[in-house]
């Protein structure tokens, strides 16, 4: 499992590499055009190095004499650069991304932080896939019509719902999305999941009955997460010994973390507190509903 800033951090690692290969290039390129400012950067690194070992040796009399001549060679330098029409730093590259300026994120109309599209939609991607989500490649936020329910706006509730959950500012850290089969619920648990990781949340999809395949490792990683979706889920599921203890566990740890966390079922409420081991009725019973 790999979160979002996780996977941009190794990008952004990976483009830092570059541009500082790129900065040496350039750097030498500039220097060998001009071995007059080489000469000038290579006595102020001298310099400057002396004046380090005088402060480690605690040997104050050279400074003053150090500290002039450092004073000296900036002068000359800024001279020179202005003179030649030189950048200030010679191995200074320009940004891979104007977008967000190789930061990975970029702020919204709204004010919000998002993850750039411009220069990440292939990590956003990946992370999608890695957070449980590989099946749903179309279920894409921009395709998502969050009026489906025409009638009295359930979705644009819903929505807001659960963003409003996982930015911490609902009063319920476990909240429930029911309804009826083929009522949107799986697409808005896709879509709001995939939210949460553009805005810059780790988040994972599960779907209820794949809880056995949860490692003990993996079950640790997602205690922390800040945002997950449980899908699918059934009372009878909990007949599984492992799925109710993985299940117990998972959200007696978020629930103490006051992490968000949203259980969709096709199930009425009362049906999955009658139904479902008890553990796990005890922390519905008190869940809130979108």
């Amino acid at each position: 499992m790999k979160t979002i800033n996780e996977a941009i951090g190794e990008r952004l690692a990976h483009i830092k590499n570059i541009k500082k290969m790129d900065g040496e290039r350039a750097a030498e390129i500039v220097y060998k055009k001009h071995p007059k400012l080489r000469k000038i950067d290579g006595d102020l690194l001298e310099v400057r190095t002396q004046i380090m070992l005088c402060a480690i040796e605690h040997d104050k009399a050279p400074v003053p004499a150090l500290e002039k001549r450092e004073s000296d060679l900036l002068k000359e330098r800024e001279e020179y650069l202005k003179e030649n029409k030189l950048p200030e730093d010679p191995s200074s590259v320009n940004v891979h991304c104007d977008k967000c300026e190789d930061t990975g994120f970029v702020t919204t109309k709204d004010g919000r932080k998002a993850v750039c599209a411009s220069c990440m939609k292939d990590v956003l991607e990946n992370v999608f896939v890695e957070s449980g989500m590989k099946d749903f490649v179309t279920y894409d936020i921009k395709n998502f019509d969050i009026n489906y329910y025409k009638d009295d706006g359930v979705r644009v509730r819903e929505f807001k719902g659960l963003r409003k959950l996982m930015e911490g500012k609902s009063d319920k850290s476990l909240m429930l999305l029911t309804g009826g089969v083929q009522t949107g619920k799986t697409y808005l648990a896709i879509v709001s999941c995939k939210y949460a990781i553009i805005t810059g949340l780790s988040a994972q999809y599960l779907k209820a009955d794949r809880l056995f395949d949860l490692s003990y490792d993996d079950l640790d990683v997602l205690k922390a997460y800040d945002f997950i979706v449980i899908d699918d889920y059934a009372a009878e599921v909990t007949n599984n010994n492992k799925i109710a203890n993985v299940l117990h566990t998972l959200l007696e740890a978020r629930l103490a973390s006051g992490r968000a966390t949203v259980i969709v079922s096709s199930s009425p409420l009362e049906v999955l507190v009658a139904d479902s081991d008890e553990r796990i009725a005890g922390k519905l019973r008190t869940a809130g509903t979108l």
